[in-house]
């Protein structure tokens, strides 16, 4: 069976594609039957991202202004950016929010499809397939599909942008590609990522360095570096505009007045917490108080407060590194926490509100000192939910395991090192930014680069399977 457009071996893709939809599927079966409500009103999520996104959306739409505010006059927004809730408000217009989900779902389906063709001519078909296979039945990120959440549609961008441009920077010498329009459309498709989330704003810098690094072992160095440069133009002409207009609007020249509030709040906030034994609320309240800045909810929330967002940033600006550098030993350790839950931790909490149902899990204490009553307790959450943990912590732990395997035969194997150096620097890049997260990260900070992970998950499993010939025809395989 073959995928018209695509590559041959499609089977494994198809295969891919189903098992996408049954997780998307079973999910949204499970809220129809349990509670239909939620999927009509997005209001009935507990997360005030989701709210805020629908709610500048069709602000936008509806009355020509990026807004948070319930009524007029509606105060522009520096907080958020564009392009997720026009995606998200739109949605939620034409079918409420089951259309949000919906196309989340396909979304998924879409990146799923877009790692299979990412991997396929670096790693080979059997690392294609399960690098595939494994995001397709990532429940965590089934379960987001199903909240309005950015982070799918940023997958889905981030990926198409690798799909364009990273052939440009593995084709030999004289190969096939044409190398401005695939420069010119994936630099678009990372703007609009990097519009989706802003965690992505230093992704064309670490880009570029990776083309350099794939042009220098390929010695065709000023050809990458050339593609790299009208990729990363591209990529900056969208952000630059959204940039332009919070200068203009706010005297603000960055994308979004919440990245410095995340060093100082969250990133600094977590060292605060180990040094202190603080919870996240107290630490961030100390830190208000001791540097005599804005607290972080009237930060977040400017528009309610009637605060002047230049003032803001600039006071942020003034102490962040002091907040970052007051405690390193302490921020270390809070770095390195939210690295180990980020992967750790799951969604089992947000199905469980989704469904209206209120989720008891097993607790560390428990699992050490006392694994029966650790099972008993687990088990009285009822067989969806307790089914969700299970699948989500054996997937992360089979993960873990495959990919350092495919990271090590990255590494051992100069074939695919082009390739591998670039999606190593971008798999370390949104590790750097769970750790922005500091000691409160969880799994819904992971999303972003489990795509990445799955890559070398994916070619850690085929090297553990026996040969094929299409070993052969993809030397990065054998």
């Amino acid at each position: 069976m073959k995928l018209p457009g695509f590559p041959s071996g499609s089977r494994p893709l198809w295969i891919v594609v189903a098992a996408c939809l049954a997780m998307n599927v079973a999910v949204g079966a499970l809220i129809a039957v349990d509670r239909p409500a939620y999927l009509a009103d997005y209001r009935l999520s507990t997360d005030p991202d989701s709210l805020h996104y629908v709610l500048l959306g069709q602000n936008t739409l509806l009355h020509g202004h990026f807004s948070r505010c319930q009524e007029p006059p509606y105060l522009p927004d520096a907080f958020r950016t564009p392009v997720y809730p026009i995606f998200a408000g739109g949605l939620d217009l034409i079918g409420r929010a089951g259309t949000v989900y919906l196309a989340q779902a396909i979304v998924h389906v879409g990146s799923c499809v877009l790692l299979f063709l990412l991997v396929r001519p670096i790693f080979g078909l059997k690392a294609a397939f399960w690098s595939a296979l494994l995001l397709a039945t990532d429940l965590t990120l089934v379960i987001y599909n199903f909240q309005v959440m950015s982070e799918p549609l940023f997958v889905f961008f981030l990926l198409a942008s690798a799909v364009v441009f990273l052939p440009v920077i593995l084709a030999p010498q004289g190969g096939p590609y044409r190398v401005v329009p695939r420069a010119l459309i994936g630099g678009l498709l990372l703007g609009l990522a990097i519009l989706v989330r802003p965690a992505g704003f230093y992704l064309p810098v670490v880009i570029a360095i990776g083309c350099t690094g794939a042009g220098l072992l390929q010695k065709r160095t000023r050809a990458a570096v050339g593609a790299a440069a009208v990729f990363v133009a591209v990529a900056m002409v969208p952000v630059g505009c959204w940039i332009a207009r919070n200068h203009v609007l706010f005297s603000v020249s960055s994308l979004t007045h919440n990245q410095p509030n995340v060093l100082v709040y969250f990133f600094g906030a977590g060292a605060y917490q180990v040094e202190h034994g603080m919870t996240l609320e107290e630490a961030q309240a100390a830190i208000a108080e001791e540097y005599e800045i804005t607290p972080v909810v009237e930060v977040q929330n400017a528009h309610e407060y009637g605060h002047d967002v230049a003032r803001i940033e600039a006071e942020q600006r003034a102490v962040m590194w002091k907040v970052v550098g007051k405690y390193p030993r302490s921020l270390a350790k809070s770095s390195a926490a939210a690295l180990v839950k980020a992967h750790l931790s799951h969604a089992t909490d947000t199905l469980g509100a989704i469904l209206g149902q209120k989720w008891a899990g097993p607790g560390r204490e428990a699992v050490v000192g006392d694994p029966a009553g650790s099972l008993r307790r687990l088990a009285q959450n009822g067989p969806a939910l307790t089914t969700a943990f299970l699948w989500q912590m054996g997937h992360v732990g089979a993960v873990l395991l495959v990919a350092l395997l495919g990271v090590v035969a990255t590494v051992r194997n100069r074939r695919v090192w082009p390739a591998g150096i670039m999606l190593l620097l971008v798999l370390a890049y949104f590790y750097l930014t769970v750790m922005l997260f500091g000691y409160e990260a969880y799994c819904r900070c992971r999303i972003p680069l489990v795509p990445f992970l799955y890559v070398f998950a994916g070619y850690g499993i085929s090297r553990l399977l026996p040969k094929s010939p299409d070993s052969a025809e993809h030397p990065g395989a054998t």
